[in-house]
C-alpha cells in the first residue's frame, strides 16, 4: 500500500488542502441548487453494477482507493467566501467500502432488499463542505455474484464518469489479483485545470459570440411545460418515480436505419419525435426542451472523472400540417446550432436571459430529454465481469424527463416524473403516445404531425398550471457588480422600525445590483438579479446582521419589503402593538411520495424522522412539518396551541379527498399532534391514529406532590446517567457527545474546549422551538380523540404506562402503551424506527379492514 493510500484509510489525520480552484459553472449551478435545498437527493448520481465471477471485497475497496488517488475531484470539498464557492482538493479522504451480505436471504426476498438498499443509499444526502462526495456499497447476493451501488454528488460526477470509473475499477482490480501493474492512461490534467480553463474562456471573445447566439435564439420564448394533474407546490419538490418500457432489438434496428436514411443522428431523430409528442399533448407550437451534452470534446478530458456536462435549451417550432420528415429537418438544424454553441454554461445562460424567478419551477427547463448508449460497458476483467444494471432515481430535477438508453438487449424508453405533479396514469398515457409517434415516424414519415388516428387528448384529470407562464417572456435585464465593503450594522435591528430595516437592507441590495436605490416593492430578480448575485447579497446580509437567510427564502420573498420582514421578523414595536400575533408559519418536507392514499405527518424534529420513509411500505407517503425556519420574533408572542396546530395544518396542505393519515409527535409535539388530529377530523379528514412519544399531558407534572416530583427527577437522572454510560462504554457514543449530555460535564468541556461544547445550530433551533411549544401548551386542554398510541422510551418511568402519561381516559381513548428501546430521541434510531414503522403499518392495515 502506498503512503497516500495509507493516509486515505486513516480517519484520525486531518486532511490537508493541496489546491484551491474556482468552481466550474456546472458545479456552481449544483452548488446553488444545494443551497436552495441542502442535501437535495436529486443532485446525487446513482449507479448500479453487477459483478460476476471470482473477486474479493478487499480488492474492490483497494481499487476504489486507487481511483480516488488518481482523480483529485473525488477528494474535493466546497467552501464559501463572501457568497462565492470554491473547490478545495484534499491530500486524502477516508474511504470505506460498505459490504452487505445478503447470501443467507431467501432469493424471493433478495431483489426487494436490493432495491430497498439501493433507494436508501441513492437518496442519502451529502455535505458539500466535507471531502469525498462519493460512497460505494457492495451487496453480496451469491458467492460469485454481487452488486455495486455507487452514489456520487453531481458536483464531482457525470454520466461519462461512469464509463471511466468502470474501466479503471476493472483494470485495477484485475491487475491487483494478477500481481501486475494496471495499464491506465496518464492523466495530463486534473479537474481543477479544467476549472481554470473555463474561467479564462468566460472572459474571452468566444464567450461573447455564444452569448449573442443564445440571446437571439431564446428571445421572447415562453416557459414551456406540460399541464400537471395536481396544483404545483409553492416550492419545487424532488419526489419522483420512473415508468419504463423495454423495446425489442428490432425496434432499435429500425430507428437506427431510419436515422441513417435521413442522414441525421439518433438524438436529432429522437428530438423530432419527442417535440411532436409534446405538441400533441399541449397544442403548443413553440416547444422548449432541455438536454445535456457531455462537454468532453477534447481528448485530454475523456479519461477524467468529473462533471463536464452542460445543459442546452432546444427551441423547436412545430407546424401541425407538415410531415414528420420536414419536421425532422427543422429539428436537426435546431440541434446542430445548439451543439455548435454548447460552450455557453447553463448557469451563465440563466443569468443572461434572466427569466422570471419562480421557486416552484426550474429556470428555462421543465421537460428534459436524453438519448444515449449505456454508459457502462459490459466487459470481462480477469476472473470477473462488470455488467451495467438499471440504477434508481434519488430524486427529480425537472417536471418530466424523457430518456432512451441503448443496450445490447435493446432500447429502454423511460419517463422520470415529479410525483407531486403527475399521476402514474398520465405518465403511462404519455409513454404510450411517445411509442405511437415513434411508430408513425418509422412507418409513415410523410404523414402530417397531427393525424386523426392518434389521440391528442395531457388526460381528463390534468389541470392547467397555476401561473399563465406562456405570457411571460424569458428575456430580461442583466447586471453584475462586485459587492463593496459594507459597514457594520446596528447593534439591535429589532429596535428599529420596519421602514428603517427596509432602508438598511435596501442599501445592500442596491450595491449588489449596481442600482442607485431599491424601493420597498422592488423585486430582486426583476432588477437584474440572478442566483450568483443573490448569493453575494445573502452573504452580505448574513455578515452584517448575523441572520441566516437562504436562497429558497429569497425565491419565496423576492421583494425588498417581504424579504426584510421574512429575515428580520416583525419589529419589537409592532410585536408590542399587537394584542395577539398569528402563530409562526410551518414548513413541509416531503420524505417519500407513496403509491397509495395513506400518509404520515411527523411534527418537528425534521432530521429525526428522515429514515422513517425507508422503513414503511411504498404505498405510504411520509411528510414532516416543522417550525425550524421560524424567526425568534415570531416565537416571542403568546399564542395558543390551537393556533399553532392550525398553522401546522395549513403547511400540511392535505387535499379534501386524501386517504387516512397518521400524526406523530415526540415530547411536547405529541400535544401538538393531538390538536392537529382533532382539527383535521373536524374538517372531515380521516385520521387513522395519533401517536405521541414520551409525551405527558400538559401541566400534569406540576400537579404532583413536591416529594413525588423530587423522587421522579432523581430517578430520571440516575437512569439517564446509566443509559449514556452504557452507550459510551459500548462505543456507540463519542466522548465529546457524552460530555455534552450533562450540565456539569458540559460546563467542564466548555472550560477546556469551548468550540466542542457549543450546541449545533440544529440543537439550538430545536431547543428554541421546544421552549416555545411548552409555553404555548401550558393551558392546553385536549378534547376526546380517536385511536391514540402512546410510545414510551427508557426516559419515562415504568409507572407512566399505568398513568397513561397523565392523559385522561377520554383523550387516551383506545390507547395502548408501546415500549421503545433508547432514551427519548435515541429511541427513534434504527431499532425504534423499525418498531414505530411496524405499528404504523399495523394501524393502517387495521383501518382498511
Amino acid at each position: 500500500m502506498t503512503q497516500q493510500e495509507s493516509q486515505a484509510t486513516s480517519s484520525s489525520a486531518a486532511p490537508e488542502v493541496i489546491g484551491e480552484f474556482p468552481c466550474t459553472q456546472t458545479q456552481l449551478r449544483f452548488w446553488i441548487l444545494d443551497q436552495l435545498q441542502p442535501g437535495n437527493p436529486a443532485l446525487n448520481v446513482s449507479v448500479r453494477w453487477e459483478i460476476r465471477g471470482s473477486f474479493k471485497a478487499s480488492t474492490i475497496e483497494a481499487a476504489f482507493r486507487k481511483i480516488i488517488q488518481r482523480h483529485e475531484i473525488l477528494r474535493t470539498r466546497f467552501v464559501e467566501r463572501e457568497g462565492n464557492p470554491y473547490q478545495q482538493v484534499l491530500d486524502a479522504v477516508d474511504f470505506k467500502l460498505s459490504v452487505i451480505d445478503l447470501r443467507s436471504m431467501p432469493p424471493e426476498q433478495r431483489e426487494q432488499r436490493i432495491l430497498s438498499i439501493g433507494e436508501e443509499t441513492a437518496s442519502a444526502p451529502f455535505d458539500l463542505t466535507r471531502g469525498g462526495l462519493f460512497r460505494v456499497a457492495l451487496l453480496m447476493v451469491e458467492n460469485n455474484r454481487a452488486f455495486l451501488l455507487i452514489t456520487a454528488h453531481h458536483t464531482c460526477f457525470d454520466g461519462s464518469s461512469i464509463r471511466v470509473m468502470g474501466r479503471e475499477l476493472g483494470e485495477i482490480a484485475s491487475a491487483m489479483e494478477a500481481g501486475r501493474a494496471p495499464v491506465l492512461p496518464d492523466l495530463s490534467l486534473q479537474y481543477g485545470d479544467f476549472a481554470l480553463w473555463q474561467q479564462e474562456y468566460l472572459s474571452s471573445y468566444g464567450f461573447e459570440t455564444e452569448q449573442s447566439f443564445w440571446t437571439e435564439t431564446l428571445a421572447g420564448a415562453p416557459y414551456f411545460e406540460v399541464p400537471s394533474d395536481h396544483p404545483r407546490p409553492a416550492i419545487r419538490t424532488t419526489s419522483g418515480n420512473i415508468i419504463s418500457v423495454a423495446k425489442s432489438v428490432e425496434f432499435g434496428e429500425r430507428v437506427e436505419a431510419a436515422a441513417r436514411d435521413h442522414k441525421v443522428s439518433l438524438f436529432a431523430y429522437g428530438v423530432a419525435v419527442l417535440s411532436t409528442v409534446l405538441h400533441r399533448l399541449t397544442g403548443a407550437d413553440d416547444i422548449l426542451l432541455g438536454t445535456q451534452i457531455a462537454g468532453r470534446e477534447q481528448s485530454d478530458l475523456e479519461p477524467m472523472i468529473g462533471v463536464f456536462i452542460n445543459n442546452l435549451v432546444l427551441r423547436l417550432p412545430v407546424r401541425p400540417n407538415v410531415s414528420f420528415e420536414d419536421h425532422l429537418k427543422t429539428a436537426t438544424k435546431v440541434v446542430s446550432a445548439a451543439v455548435d454553441h454548447h460552450r455557453m454554461p447553463f448557469n451563465k445562460l440563466v443569468e443572461v436571459i434572466n427569466p422570471a424567478r419562480d421557486p416552484s419551477r426550474t429556470p428555462l427547463i421543465s421537460v428534459n430529454f436524453n438519448l444515449s448508449k449505456a454508459f457502462m460497458e459490459d466487459r470481462h476483467y480477469g476472473d470477473f465481469e462488470l455488467i451495467s444494471a438499471a440504477s434508481q432515481s434519488p430524486g427529480v430535477v425537472y417536471d418530466i424527463g424523457f430518456g432512451m438508453v441503448g443496450r445490447p438487449s435493446g432500447w429502454r424508453m423511460s419517463i422520470e416524473y415529479n410525483t407531486d405533479l403527475f399521476d402514474p396514469s398520465t405518465i403511462e398515457h404519455i409513454l404510450q403516445l411517445w411509442q405511437d409517434v415513434y411508430e408513425q415516424a418509422l412507418s409513415a414519415p410523410f404523414e402530417p404531425l397531427s393525424p386523426d388516428s392518434i389521440s391528442e387528448q395531457t388526460p381528463a384529470s390534468a389541470t392547467p398550471a397555476i401561473l399563465d407562464s406562456s405570457a411571460v417572456p424569458l428575456s430580461g435585464s442583466h447586471a453584475t457588480a462586485p459587492v463593496d465593503a459594507i459597514p457594520p450594522g446596528p447593534e439591535n435591528m429589532a429596535a428599529l422600525s420596519s421602514a428603517d430595516r427596509i432602508r438598511l437592507v435596501g442599501e445592500i441590495w442596491a450595491k449588489v445590483l449596481d442600482v442607485e436605490k431599491v424601493g420597498p416593492e422592488g423585486d430582486f430578480f426583476s432588477l437584474g438579479g440572478h442566483s450568483l448575485l443573490a448569493l453575494r447579497m445573502l452573504s452580505a446580509v448574513r455578515e452584517r446582521y448575523r441572520v441566516k437567510p437562504d436562497l429558497a427564502l429569497l425565491f419565496r420573498h423576492s421583494t425588498l419589503r417581504s424579504f426584510t420582514e421574512a429575515v428580520m421578523g416583525p419589529a419589537e414595536a409592532e410585536v408590542r402593538a399587537q394584542a395577539k400575533t398569528a402563530a409562526p408559519a410551518w414548513e413541509r418536507n416531503s420524505y417519500k411520495q407513496g403509491t397509495g392514499r395513506c400518509a404520515i405527518y411527523t411534527i418537528n424534529h425534521p432530521f429525526l424522522y428522515y429514515h422513517l420513509a425507508n422503513r414503511l411500505s411504498d404505498d405510504i407517503s411520509v411528510y414532516n412539518v416543522n417550525m425550524f425556519s421560524a424567526a425568534e420574533a415570531e416565537m416571542a408572542a403568546e399564542v395558543t396551541l390551537e393556533d399553532i396546530a392550525a398553522s401546522a395544518i395549513r403547511a400540511m396542505d392535505i387535499r379534501a379527498d386524501a386517504g387516512p393519515v397518521g400524526i406523530i409527535g415526540l415530547c411536547v409535539n405529541g400535544s401538538v399532534a393531538l390538536e392537529v388530529a382533532r382539527q383535521l377530523r373536524q374538517s372531515g379528514v380521516t385520521v387513522a391514529f395519533t401517536a405521541a412519544i414520551d409525551s405527558w399531558a400538559p401541566g400534569y407534572f406540576s400537579t404532583l406532590p413536591w416529594l413525588n416530583k423530587r423522587l421522579w427527577i432523581a430517578e430520571r437522572r440516575i437512569k439517564r446517567l446509566a443509559y449514556f454510560v452504557r452507550k459510551l462504554l459500548s462505543g456507540r457514543m463519542r466522548p465529546t457527545t457524552f460530555l455534552k449530555e450533562f450540565r456539569v460535564t458540559r460546563w467542564l468541556l466548555g472550560m477546556f474546549s469551548p468550540d466542542r461544547a457549543k450546541a449545533s445550530a440544529e440543537e439550538k433551533t430545536n431547543s428554541r422551538v421546544t421552549e416555545f411549544l411548552v409555553r404555548s401548551a401550558r393551558n392546553f386542554k385536549a378534547e376526546p380523540v380517536g385511536d391514540f398510541l402512546i410510545f414510551r422510551s427508557e426516559a419515562s418511568p415504568a409507572r407512566a404506562r399505568k398513568l397513561l402519561f397523565g392523559w385522561n381516559a377520554d383523550v387516551a381513548g383506545k390507547s395502548s402503551v408501546i415500549d421503545l428501546e433508547g432514551w427519548h430521541e435515541d429511541s427513534l434510531t434504527v431499532g425504534g424506527m423499525r418498531r414505530l414503522a411496524s405499528v404504523i403499518e399495523e394501524r393502517f392495515a387495521h383501518g382498511k379492514h
